[in-house]
């Protein structure tokens, strides 16, 4: 049985699929912030965003003044101690599981994790000293209900999904579930993304295994 370790944890909201992106269903969760919405906003903890985008998102959340600064409180906390990255990952399960209570509850979202097998964990590893995350992952072996499964690839500051560039266009065989994640198991997932090396965004596409726990 392959072992899959942890590369970190997201809050992720079930999106509708853009427009341009053709053929996965009406519905779509996704780590890349190309195609999906993880929270918190980065916005929220990197650098302070226009008074009306931030009013907006507050409303979005249905969190009164005083909530509101506690999530940004918190996300800043969390990101000084590198408990949460630049992508919005979280290191840790019991992290992204508080957040989720005390702030998100009011949008269609779900706590899940992002793992893939060792000898891509070392790579992208590798990549991410290079960018400007924090360079770190959570390793722990993922036992989590397993969501669907994705092709990701990092860049600089958060992944890509091989979605970004329609790049399942290139892939006949692919079938995607009701939250626009491949139905394969892992290993043809693998094939998919040699498949597809070289192709779309200048990174190395990593097969990833996409948990749930929320």
């Amino acid at each position: 049985m392959e072992c899959f370790k942890v590369i970190g944890y997201y809050i992720c909201e079930l999106c509708d699929s853009p427009e341009w992106l053709q053929g996965i269903g009406r519905q779509i969760l996704s780590v890349s912030g190309c195609i999906g919405e993880q929270h918190p906003r980065w916005e929220c903890f990197m650098g302070e965003w226009g008074e009306a985008a931030a009013q907006e998102y507050q409303e979005k959340l249905q969190l009164d003044k005083e909530q509101y600064r506690e999530l940004s409180e918190t996300a800043k906390r969390l990101f000084g101690a590198e408990s949460l990255d630049v992508d919005c990952r979280f290191l840790r399960l019991s992290d992204a599981k508080d957040f989720y209570e005390k702030f998100c509850r009011a949008v269609s979202c779900h706590v899940v994790s992002i793992a893939t097998n060792m000898e891509y964990y070392e790579i992208l590893a590798g990549e991410l000293k290079g960018s400007n995350s924090h360079g770190l992952m959570n390793g722990e072996n993922d036992n989590s209900p397993c969501l669907g499964n994705d092709i990701l690839g990092w860049d600089i500051s958060g992944f890509h999904s091989f979605l970004c560039n329609s790049l399942q266009e290139e892939l006949p065989d692919v079938k995607f579930n009701h939250m626009g994640l491949l139905d394969h198991d892992f290993q043809e997932v693998a094939r998919f993304a040699r498949q597809i090396k070289g192709m779309g965004e200048p990174v190395e596409w990593i097969p990833c295994r996409i948990g749930i726990f929320v």
